[in-house]
């Protein structure tokens, strides 16, 4: 048999109170025997002297078991526990002998004090007990045989039986019990592990997760959710016990989703980010409990963005064949036709509008091409307001009569963002906002504002012109690819210019002209909002 540990845990400190409390009823019992006088009424062979004796050690050993319980918090030691229970089987001992014998009933608080010996001692400490209980036993009616009475040597040997039984049985069935409760604790901490690896896995998830009750409570949100939500801002805390309302595009789309669930949510706004929900119950039967996914859609915007240059990549093959070889010929026998024609007569100027429609033709194939050909985004970290002032210094020597270029820098921010691409958009975006400043006002112009959002921490830049402005109609269509106001433009400069953002998990998007003090709101602005580098949601990989 299996021991137990040597030191008597808190799970047997119950069986401890009560084997106090029947110590504390017996010797009470005991001694309104003694003191009434009805014990010698009750047992005539009772030797009064001796049963005095016996009653007054039980007592003693009950009172003094209780105090050192109580000072203890009812868990000892197995040794002191041990050392109690001897001092009962002795005092029982000697009643038992004061009253006759066995004859006398005073031996069943032995199997009592046996059997709890059985439940919080081991099991070889709990047979000692026994057998030194039956030698008592044994001794007491042998002694009673000597002093000439009529001992029941039988009897005795009978009780002993009955005591090792007590303590085989119930040493079994505790050592049962003492291995089913290891068995719940390992698994409850097995349990509370798993609770902890799921916690962390939930909280290092990189989509966004929330837990709704039925009253629209939040649960549960990881990490992802609250820097998709914008839940790090002060003014818009978001933790567990707080209400979906917080975050009113959420809770409008959650209550719609219950309403109408087979509706696909639409992408929401929240904190600078592009938000795409998904809702799912997380009980069947009537539970009420919810599940919210948050899914970056820039970062799905960017795996599109993939698959899209891929298809791309296989159409420019095709039209770089098909195309540009013929188109190249048409050029080179308009070039030679105009060499042979005077540029005022009918011939020449339809030779210049062949030269200048095929110009145009090859610059869109180029365009394509460029575009199929963009390598996946190097990103890279650093100061936006430097690299400004730099590219600002690289633009002004180069030979471009009468631009005037505005640099307006704001508070130092670092950027992550592939700093070729970033080039080449900036680029775009003033050889755009220099053109239609020229054609509105005369003056080749543009302004560079950078700065950070102060909602939700992301960098920004703008470029402003002086031009005529954009309409609703065509604010629309701005970013469609082929799609220009211009004759002479090819419809790709603000697509390409949007797809390299996406690349680098940013966005690009048309605003209305804003202007300095003193100034009146002119043109149009572009803004490129930058991801915020310490809280960028990465896509997964495949």
């Amino acid at each position: 048999m299996a021991d137990r540990p040597r030191d008597v845990g808190a799970q047997t400190s119950g069986a401890i109170r009560l084997y106090a409390l029947y110590r504390i009823a017996f010797s009470l019992l005991f001694l309104s025997l003694l003191l009434s006088g009805a014990g010698r009424d009750l047992f005539a062979a009772l030797h009064l002297p001796m049963y005095a004796s016996g009653t007054y050690l039980f007592a003693a050993g009950s009172a003094l078991f209780l105090l050192h319980a109580l000072a203890r918090g009812f868990v000892l030691g197995e040794a002191a526990f041990f050392a109690h229970l001897l001092l009962d089987v002795a005092a029982l001992g000697i009643i038992i002998s004061a009253g006759g014998g066995l004859a006398s009933g005073f031996a069943l608080p032995m199997v009592i004090t046996t059997a709890c010996a059985a439940v919080v001692l081991r099991t070889r400490l709990g047979l000692l007990l026994a057998a030194i209980a039956s030698l008592t036993l044994l001794t007491q009616e042998a002694a009673l045989g000597l002093r000439g009475g009529e001992p029941n040597l039988f009897a005795a040997g009978l009780l002993g039986a009955l005591l090792f039984a007590v303590a085989v049985g119930i040493g079994q069935l505790n050592n049962r019990l003492r291995d089913a409760r290891r068995q719940q604790a390992l698994q409850a901490d097995e349990t509370a592990r798993l609770e902890q690896l799921n916690e962390r896995i939930i909280q290092r998830m990189r989509t966004g997760l929330m837990v709704i009750n039925r009253s629209g409570q939040i649960e549960l949100i990881n990490q992802a959710a609250v820097s998709l939500l914008g839940g790090h801002q002060s003014q818009r805390p978001l933790a567990p016990r707080q209400l979906l309302s917080v975050i009113p595009e959420l809770n409008q789309l959650y209550q719609r989703w219950k309403i109408y669930p087979w509706l696909q949510p639409p992408v929401f706004h929240a904190a600078g980010n592009e938000v795409q929900p998904s809702f799912a119950p997380l009980e069947q039967e009537g539970g009420g409990r919810s599940l919210i996914f948050l899914e970056d859609n820039r970062a799905q915007a960017q795996r599109a963005q993939q698959l899209k240059l891929a298809s791309l990549g296989k159409l420019t093959a095709g039209i770089a064949h098909e195309i540009r070889n013929p188109l190249g010929a048409v050029s080179h026998a308009a070039q030679l036709l105009r060499e042979t024609c005077a540029l005022d007569t009918q011939t020449g100027r339809l030779t210049e509008i062949i030269i200048t429609h095929t110009d145009r033709i090859n610059d869109i194939v180029e365009n394509v091409l460029k575009l199929s050909r963009q390598q996946p985004a190097q990103g890279s970290r650093f100061e936006l307001q430097s690299w400004v002032r730099e590219f600002a210094r690289d633009l002004e020597a180069l030979p471009d009569a009468g631009a005037t270029l505005e640099i307006d820098t704001g508070a130092p921010a670092t950027i992550e963002f592939d700093a070729t691409h970033l080039q080449q958009v900036l680029v775009n975006l003033l050889d755009n906002a220099l053109r239609h400043s020229e054609q509105h006002c005369g003056v080749r112009w543009a302004r560079i504002r950078t700065d950070t959002d102060p909602d939700n921490g992301r960098p920004w830049l703008e470029v402003q012109d002086r031009g005529a402005g954009i309409t609703a109609v065509q604010r629309e269509r701005l970013f469609e690819p082929f799609f220009t106001t211009s004759h002479n433009g090819t419809g790709l400069g603000l697509y390409i210019s949007r797809e390299l953002c996406e690349m680098n998990h940013a966005t690009l998007e048309c605003r209305e002209g804003s202007a300095a003090q003193g100034e009146e709101p002119t043109g149009a602005c572009f803004r490129i909002g930058f991801a915020h580098p310490h809280r960028r949601i990465e896509p997964h990989s495949k």
